[in-house]
C-alpha cells in the first residue's frame, strides 16, 4: 500500500511542478491522439535505440578487450620464447630463454653480461674533494 501512495504522491508532485507541462499532454491526449501515439512511439523508440547502443558498445568494448589480450599474450610469448607445445610448471606463466639455457651450462658456472653502454666514471677526476675520517667510539658512563 505504501508503494501505491509513493507513486501517486510522486504523480501529484511532477503535476504541481509541471503543470504546463501537464496541460499539453492532455490537450494532446484529447485534441489528437494520434499524435500523442507517435511523441510516445517516438519517446520509447529513443529510449529502446540507447538501450540498443548501450548494449552494442558494451559488446564492442569487451571483444576489443579480448582482442588486445590475445595479442599481448602473443607478443609477450613470442618475446620470452614460450614454447606451447610443452607442459609449463607454472600455469599461466611465461617460460623465458635464459630458463632453458641455463640447464645447458654447468652447475657452479658463472656468466657475466654487459648490461649497459653506460661510460664507467660520470664526474672528472678533479671534482670533490677526499675527506678523511676516524671512527671514534664514545663510552656510556663517562
Amino acid at each position: 500500500m505504501r508503494f501505491l501512495m509513493a507513486i501517486v504522491d510522486a504523480l501529484v508532485g511532477f503535476v504541481q511542478r509541471n503543470p504546463l507541462t501537464v496541460l499539453v499532454i492532455l490537450l494532446l491526449a484529447l485534441g489528437a491522439p494520434a499524435l500523442l501515439k507517435g511523441i510516445a512511439t517516438v519517446v520509447f523508440y529513443l529510449i529502446f535505440g540507447f538501450l540498443l547502443a548501450g548494449v552494442l558498445l558494451l559488446l564492442l568494448f569487451g571483444w576489443r578487450v579480448r582482442t588486445m589480450q590475445r595479442r599481448m599474450e602473443q607478443q609477450m610469448n613470442e618475446q620470452f620464447g614460450r614454447d606451447d607445445n610443452r607442459n609449463s610448471s607454472a600455469r599461466g606463466g611465461f617460460r623465458s630463454s635464459w630458463g632453458r639455457s641455463s640447464r645447458a651450462h654447468r652447475e657452479g658456472e658463472v656468466r657475466v653480461y654487459k648490461t649497459s653502454d653506460a661510460p664507467e666514471k660520470r664526474v672528472a677526476n678533479d671534482v670533490g674533494d677526499y675527506v678523511e675520517f676516524e671512527e671514534t667510539r664514545e663510552q656510556d658512563g663517562d
